[in-house]
């Protein structure tokens, strides 16, 4: 697929050389920069980081009591 992008100058010419170093194209550069991101990215489909729960450690997880709780003073 054929796409363009722009680049700030510097950037792009800091590309170039690493690119050249290398041995590879800036394109090849770029396609391996934006594949690493994408195997280093968390996976979802909100693309939001999964959690494990529980966030907080408990001696009884999954056990909350809340019918004496008085919701009105969070309010408050």
């Amino acid at each position: 697929m054929r796409t363009a992008f722009e680049f700030p100058e510097s950037l792009y010419r800091q590309g170039e050389q690493v690119a050249r170093r290398q041995g590879v194209t800036i394109e090849e550069f770029v396609i391996r920069a934006v594949e690493r991101e994408l195997s280093a990215a968390p996976r979802g489909s909100s693309g939001q980081t999964q959690v494990k729960l529980p966030l907080v450690p408990s001696k009884s997880p999954g056990v909350l009591d809340l019918k004496d709780y008085d919701f009105d003073d969070l309010l408050a």
